[in-house]
């Protein structure tokens, strides 16, 4: 299993922005035929003033309410105290409506609107600097930028002026990025020395690819530029041009100088391991506080991470019986044994087998009402070692007609440079269909409230995926024998309960490299060598949480799933089951399920 699977690219939208307003009483019931004004100010507050996200989420902004502002690129900072009590000002009138009086539609809204605000009033100040969501080799804002860019749509000349602009702010952004580390650093929570060389590397493999004409900020970019058909061949250019110098340019330079000055932090790390072993300046593990709300907000339930650590310990043991039932008949069943030893499920292009998911899962997913164009694009080689192996691009929420999945070579082939089937097959239902994708297309189709095609969770949205993902292996009977494709699923959600062991081990019960290295050899591989255990421990530090967002997630869906077969009986049936998830959208899993169950209870 890769360490990285997958990611699904979605914009960042920051709360903070919400400090222009505010009311003028905080008493008092709101009568409920108001609420969808209040929520309409909520979104132009939230996403009209942010020209990036704007671009990505919408083909008409002005159809929504919306404005074009002048281009800015998110920084790092501080969340004060004062910056939380005008949020609460603004947002936290919803609070003010009767839940009883909402329709089911406003219910959800409410409760996504809820949840935003607890997750911000639940955190303090100082644990700003604990989040990863900074510079880093994976997830880090240098790494997913270039892509972020390179996918900004050209609709128009303002576009291709607006995109121009963000590529002159990348400097300061950066250091401004910079300037954050240092004051991590400056209050004891530097970067450790393996994710700065990590950073460092990735920097200058992206710069390395400048090569005027070759880089892929060039040459996808000016190939967009030529097929703006609202341009005349001088105009185009001239914004050419203009590309190729701003790449060398500005781009290059911030780059440059995250490579030159991050160097400088070395060293002034005081912790090398997980999130339990930072404490505040009165002894708090603030660490291990932050982990569990940030464990909360991952996965969408307000669960404890004790509990959530019995919850998957009692997995593990399961997983761990089944072991043994798999490994007796890999013993004792020819048959089970040579399927396990060879087997290719997926013998065709990326692009057919998403065409064949397309029809293959009706029986068991409701069918969109728009199908899209799929277009599938591979990352350029500048970005491969720090890309995940393929990302799903959300795409604008009143675009219906094309869709866009992108794949890393480097990730999706053997050793002898062939492509790896086996993963492809479900790691295309897990970013296409009936996964993102597919979740992303019908979701968009449905007549709901903006707030909820907008405030996404994460959660909800990678363990749909992973889900899906798993659930692929089903068509997988009949062509296979039961005990295989049992196996197939049985191996995912094993190595699913263990990787999710590992981040809670880590992060909050403070495992160190000798403990990992232990839980690893007794359930992953015995023969572990220490390099490979070293890279996977700094792997998990860098980024908490992570594979909760997909295996905690996941294991809480087939939960809902055998719960809603025990209710139903003979009556259950996946596409009914499926539907009710969808209807949903990307909301909190806990209030997914509260109204999953309710269908069936």
């Amino acid at each position: 299993m890769k360490f990285i699977k997958r990611i699904c690219l979605v914009i960042a939208i920051i709360a903070v922005t919400l400090l222009g307003s505010s009311c003028t009483s905080c008493e008092g019931e709101l009568d409920p035929s108001t609420f969808d004004d209040f929520t309409q100010n909520i979104f132009e507050l939230l996403v009209g003033s942010d020209e990036l996200t704007s671009n990505f989420l919408f083909e008409h902004p002005e159809n929504f309410g919306l404005e074009h502002y002048e281009p800015s690129l998110p920084t790092p900072g501080v969340t004060t105290e004062m910056q939380k009590a005008m949020i609460n000002l603004t947002i936290g009138q919803v609070k003010r409506y009767d839940y009883e009086k909402l329709n089911d539609d406003q219910k959800m809204t409410y409760n996504i609107i809820v949840d935003l605000l607890d997750n911000i009033n639940a955190k303090t100040s100082e644990m700003s600097y604990l989040s990863n969501n900074y510079l880093g080799s994976y997830l880090g804002y240098q790494a997913q930028l270039p892509l972020l860019l390179v996918e900004y749509k050209f609709r128009t000349k303002l576009d291709i002026e607006n995109y121009l602009k963000f590529l002159d702010l990348i400097p300061d952004t950066f250091k401004t990025y910079v300037d954050f580390e240092i004051t991590k650093a400056d209050k004891g929570y530097g970067m450790p020395d393996f994710v700065i060389d990590k950073v460092v590397g990735q920097c200058q493999n992206f710069i390395s690819k400048v090569d005027a004409s070759e880089h892929f900020m060039i040459t996808s970019v000016n190939k967009k530029i030529d097929e703006c058909t609202f341009l005349d061949e001088a105009e185009k250019e001239t914004y050419k041009n203009a590309n190729i110098a701003k790449v060398n340019g500005p781009l290059i330079e911030g780059y440059r100088y995250v490579l030159e000055e991050l160097p400088k932090l070395k060293g002034r790390a005081t912790n090398n391991m997980g999130l339990a072993h930072y404490y505040d300046q009165k002894g708090n593990a603030i660490g291990k506080q932050y982990y569990e709300i940030d464990f909360q907000d991952t996965v969408g339930y307000k669960i404890s991470v004790d509990d959530a650590i019995k919850y998957i310990d009692g997995k593990i043991a399961i997983y761990e019986k089944q072991l043994e039932y798999f490994q007796n008949l890999a013993r004792y069943d020819d048959n089970f044994r040579n399927e396990v030893m060879d087997y290719q499920i997926m013998n065709t292009t990326p692009e057919a087998q998403l065409a064949y998911y397309q029809t293959a899962f009706d029986e068991y997913f409701p069918p969109l009402t728009t199908k899209p164009k799929i277009t599938v694009k591979y990352i350029d080689k500048a970005m491969e070692d720090n890309f995940s192996p393929a990302a799903y691009m959300t795409s604008a929420i009143d675009n219906l007609s094309e869709e866009f999945i992108y794949l890393n070579n480097a990730d999706i082939t053997d050793d002898t440079g062939k492509l790896d089937y086996n993963y492809l097959y479900s790691t295309l239902a897990h970013e296409g269909y009936p996964g993102h994708l597919y979740q992303n297309v019908y979701f968009k189709n449905q007549d709901v409230n903006i707030i909820r095609k907008v405030l996404r969770s994460s959660g909800y949205s990678e363990g749909w995926a992973t889900y899906t993902e798993i659930f692929s292996f089903e068509l997988l009977r009949g062509k296979y024998s039961d005990n295989f494709v049992d196996y197939l699923i049985f191996q995912e959600e094993y190595n699913g309960a263990l990787y999710s062991r590992m981040d809670m081990g880590i992060h909050y019960d403070g495992w160190d490299l000798s403990q990992f290295a232990s839980f690893i050899r007794q359930y992953l591989n015995e023969n572990a060598s220490d390099a490979t255990i070293k890279a996977a421990y700094e792997q998990l530090i860098e980024i908490p949480n992570n594979y909760q967002t997909y295996f905690f997630t996941y294991f809480k869906i087939k939960d809902m799933q055998l719960k809603a077969r025990e209710l139903a009986g003979s009556a259950f049936d996946y596409q009914t089951f499926h539907q009710y998830i969808l209807d949903c959208g990307p909301a909190p899993l806990r209030f997914v399920e509260e109204y999953v169950l309710s269908k069936y209870e």
